[in-house]
């Protein structure tokens, strides 16, 4: 006991300080609940205009945006929408029910004809209505029927005369080949008969029988077979299908046999091509 006493045993000092403290703990806490407790100052503003620019402005956007019709498909026209724009139920009804057969109104007329809507609303919300660009723009139709190459109508030209874009026209031949087919006929000089043709590496019989459609062959100008019993050596050099060789050999079996008397015989001159017998008879002649 004696203990606790002496803990609040203070002398004289020691209890003007604590007595001190204690008024500054006072006043501190009273000022603190004085200024809180203050009334607000009023706002003065000097010269308002600036702000009630602004707050008009604000409200002005508001109300645009609220009466603002933006451009819109009058066939998707909800039910909310349609109270918006002034439409009555039974108006709605009706443009509902014409969507639900499933038909669509294409022009302000139409939108009129379904829903029976005044002149008054028509003339002032149909400039909104967007329909479809192919409806407002309908395009002509420019849709050619597929025609198969069998039945296409075909003006058969001189192949000696062709040009490349003409020969890739065939079903069947493109760049390559049609570039072959040049070549080929350059190098003979020009196509005597349309068999020639068959020779181009690349060239199946399905395609030949189409190219036999579109052209046909003219020998050219001045062309004449040459007689192999009375033809020169530079006569038959100017065969595409023979070289030196062959042509030397030829003359010599001409002369031993004072000359051929058949193709057979032709064919046993040493290198003969015989698999283009066909193609040289075109050129040449036993008579």
């Amino acid at each position: 006991m004696n203990n606790i006493k002496s803990l609040f045993a203070f002398d004289r000092n020691q209890q003007r300080g604590i007595f001190v403290l204690l008024i500054l703990t006072i006043v501190v806490v009273a000022s603190l609940y004085y200024f809180r407790n203050l009334p607000p100052d009023p706002l003065v503003l000097d010269d308002v205009s600036l702000y009630q620019h602004k707050v008009d402005s604000l409200r002005r956007i508001q109300t645009s945006r609220r009466d603002t019709i933006y451009p819109f498909n009058p066939n998707y026209i909800t039910d909310y929408r349609g109270y918006k724009l002034g439409l009555s139920i039974k108006e709605i009804d009706r443009l509902h029910r014409f969507r639900e057969s499933g038909k669509w109104i294409n022009s302000k007329k139409e939108f009129q004809k379904v829903t029976h809507v005044s002149d008054t609303w028509l003339d002032s919300i149909s400039p909104y209505f967007k329909f479809p660009e192919w409806v407002t723009n309908p395009r002509k139709n420019t849709y050619k029927p597929f025609v198969s190459f069998k039945d296409r109508k075909v003006v058969a030209v001189n192949i000696n005369l062709a040009s490349q874009d003409q020969l890739k026209k065939v079903y069947g031949i493109g760049p390559a080949l049609s570039g072959r087919i040049i070549k080929e006929r350059e190098r003979l000089h020009g196509f005597i008969d349309i068999s020639q043709v068959r020779g181009v590496y690349g060239l199946t019989d399905s395609t030949m029988t189409q190219l036999k459609k579109h052209f046909y062959v003219t020998a050219p100008v001045g062309f004449n077979k040459v007689a192999l019993n009375t033809a020169t050596a530079a006569q038959l050099l100017a065969i595409p299908y023979f070289d030196d060789y062959l042509v030397e050999k030829l003359i010599e079996q001409r002369t031993l046999r004072d000359g051929f008397k058949s193709w057979d015989k032709v064919m046993l001159t040493s290198r003969f091509p015989q698999e283009k017998l066909t193609l040289i008879q075109l050129y040449l002649t036993l008579d």
